[in-house]
C-alpha cells in the first residue's frame, strides 16, 4: 500500500470520530470505509492483529449502524453508564484473550506482538462498548488509542501513528461530549 491510501484511510478514521463524538449515525459508515482500507495496509506492515481488527471493525459498524437506529430515528440510542460488573467482565476479557493469543502465538517475550495483542483486544472490548453508546468507553480508547499510536510509530506508519496521538485527544473529547448528553438526557 502507499502513502495515499493510508492517508485516505487516515482522513476517514477521523471523519468517523468526529461524528461518533457528535453520535451521529453516519460515523459508522466512515468508520467501515477507513478499516477497510486500514486492513491491507496493516497486513502489508506486518501487523496481524491489526489487520483483523480492522475486519472486525468493518463488522461493527454494521452492528453500531443499526444499534444507534433501531427505533427508526437517526441517532436513537442514548449515552448510558456501565456498572463495575461490567469493567470488571471487559477487563477479565481483556485479560484471557490476549492472553490465549499470546500463549497460541507463542510472543509473550515479544513487545511488539504484545501491543499489538492487547491493543486489538482492547479495541474489539471498546469498540462493543461504542455500539452499545457506554461512556466509559472513552476511558478505554484513551489507553488504547495511546499504546496503538506507538505500535504504528515503531512500524513506520506515521500517519497512522499521527491520527491515534489525535485519537487519544479526541477520545478525552469524545468522554465530554458524552458525558454532557449523559447528564442532559437524565434532567429531561
Amino acid at each position: 500500500m502507499n502513502d495515499a491510501w493510508e492517508a485516505g484511510a487516515v482522513l476517514l478514521g477521523f471523519a468517523y470520530l468526529i461524528l461518533a463524538i457528535r453520535e451521529m449515525r453516519s460515523c459508522w459508515i466512515a468508520g467501515a470505509m477507513a478499516s477497510g482500507i486500514f486492513t491491507g495496509i496493516f497486513w502489508q506492515a506486518g501487523l496481524p492483529m491489526q489487520a483483523l481488527l480492522q475486519v472486525f471493525y468493518v463488522a461493527m459498524a454494521a452492528v453500531g449502524w443499526w444499534h444507534w437506529g433501531k427505533d427508526g430515528s437517526a441517532d436513537a440510542r442514548t449515552v448510558s453508564r456501565a456498572n463495575w460488573r461490567y469493567h470488571a467482565l471487559v477487563l477479565s476479557a481483556l485479560v484471557a484473550l490476549s492472553g490465549a493469543t499470546l500463549l497460541a502465538r507463542d510472543s509473550l517475550s515479544d513487545l511488539q506482538s504484545v501491543v499489538d495483542t492487547v491493543s486489538s483486544w482492547g479495541g474489539v472490548l471498546a469498540t462493543w462498548m461504542v455500539t452499545r453508546k457506554k461512556l466509559e468507553a472513552w476511558i478505554y480508547w484513551i489507553a488504547i488509542d495511546a499504546l496503538t499510536a506507538g505500535l504504528y510509530l515503531d512500524a513506520g506508519l506515521l500517519a497512522s501513528s499521527a491520527l491515534y496521538i489525535v485519537y487519544t485527544g479526541l477520545a478525552f473529547i469524545a468522554w465530554k461530549q458524552w458525558h454532557s448528553s449523559l447528564r442532559l438526557h437524565h434532567k429531561t
